[in-house]
């Protein structure tokens, strides 16, 4: 599944003139909503975007090879979409990456939903589906990255056709899922020319929810083939966009079924967050092998914030801050640390198959609910026993974010 990702930007701004075309033809109410929302009847249209700007420091040692450092400053992200609604029961959403992680221009959200009640919801487009962190906003997340967790068990966006429905403390989905929509198209030949094909489900539960205490439960499961498309590589960086990965299998997986549980306590200003997957993977010539992956964190608001949870999405939403600065306040500080491990020893064919673990330090400075500015340190060992390879990385990286 492919769209010229040059034509990303033009087609967020054409959106974006034709919704002002809409809202121009009969009177309109304007709010304020970390940008401009224009709501006129039913209909409603705000412009959405994003931007991370980072600093990353890193120090590599090698068991073999030569060690290094690096110091650099990139734009991490910068997103410009749409998002509104045509009544109560169509939505719409479009964002582009204008620029990610070197300049790739790239579709990120790209969803039709229509809500028949307010507890059904079925969307089409480019999204993600499963793994708690993974659906949460990166604007909402504790620390600057989603980690490794994420990275090897490849749960990004692609094209679903997904139906999801909630209760006061419960969500349920299933989807149907193929690739991509930046992903190339696979090639007609006489052998086939079929893209990744996959079927995913969720579930949460939050038993207690009250407002300063808050127990979420989750769990999800994934079945996909890679069809007529390349392997699948499982591979685990180090808690950073940048820099290589020193663990990976290489492209070995033909196809994969994988399991996932999800958890979050919330008691006042403290927190404790864990997720903890497990892949079963079909190779080549018959062959088999597993992998698990999991992290616990835990943050702290010393001005006493509390993080929300959106229970009826079950995903993470925005904090509210309790004396920003635009109120005359001095904003929010969260404090936070985390544990990732990745095992990927199983997969003995690849000289760099090894496991990954890593502690990361995080401090966050919020003037106001739509700026952060972040700080992040990781100590991360990659293990490559078999052939001794391994690799310690130390990454200090600091991030100036901002989004409407």
């Amino acid at each position: 599944m492919t769209i010229k990702t040059s034509l990303c930007a033009g087609a967020a701004l054409g959106v974006f003139l034709l919704g002002a075309t809409a809202v121009q033809a009969q009177d309109t109410t304007t709010s304020w909503k970390g940008a401009p929302l224009f709501t006129n009847d039913t209909l409603t249209f705000k412009v959405r975007g994003r931007v991370y700007e980072d600093f990353v420091s890193q120090d590599v040692d090698r068991q073999t090879g030569a060690d290094f450092e690096a110091n650099v400053t990139r734009l991490r992200t910068a997103r410009l979409g749409v998002e509104g609604t045509w009544n109560a029961n169509w939505a719409y959403k479009a964002e582009a990456s204008i620029s990610s992680g070197g300049g790739v221009t790239a579709w990120e959200d790209l969803i039709l939903e229509y809500k028949p009640n307010d507890n059904l919801s079925i969307m089409a487009g480019n999204f993600k589906t499963v793994a708690f962190e993974n659906i949460s906003s990166s604007r909402y997340i504790t620390m600057m990255e989603r980690g490794p967790y994420n990275d090897v068990l490849d749960v990004g966006r692609v094209m679903n056709v997904q139906v999801k429905a909630n209760g006061e403390n419960w969500t349920a989905a299933v989807a149907i899922s193929g690739d991509s929509l930046n992903n190339a198209d696979p090639t007609a030949t006489a052998t086939g020319g079929s893209e990744t094909v996959g079927v995913n489900g969720r579930v949460t539960f939050v038993p207690i929810n009250t407002d300063t205490t808050k127990v979420h439960l989750g769990a999800w499961a994934r079945v996909r083939d890679r069809q007529d498309q390349a392997n699948f590589t499982y591979q685990a960086r180090n808690n950073t966009n940048y820099g290589a990965r020193y663990v990976t299998t290489g492209a070995v997986g033909v196809s994969d079924k994988m399991i996932g549980l999800e958890g979050l306590f919330i008691q006042g200003p403290f927190s404790v967050q864990g997720e903890w997957a497990k892949a079963d993977v079909d190779r080549l010539a018959n062959l088999s092998s597993d992998f698990t992956t999991y992290y616990v964190s835990a943050s702290w608001f010393v001005t006493g914030e509390i993080r929300n949870l959106d229970v009826k999405k079950g995903e993470l939403g925005r904090t509210r801050i309790l004396n920003p600065m635009t109120s005359g306040g001095l904003g929010a500080l969260e404090l936070a640390v985390r544990y990732d491990n990745v095992d990927l020893t199983e997969f003995n064919i690849a000289a760099t198959a090894g496991e990954y673990k890593a502690w990361t330090l995080g401090a966050t400075w919020y003037p106001h609910p739509y700026v952060r500015f972040m700080a992040n340190y990781t100590k991360s060992e990659n293990d490559n026993a078999a052939v001794g390879a391994d690799v310690d990385v130390d990454t200090l990286q600091f991030r100036a974010q901002f989004d409407f």
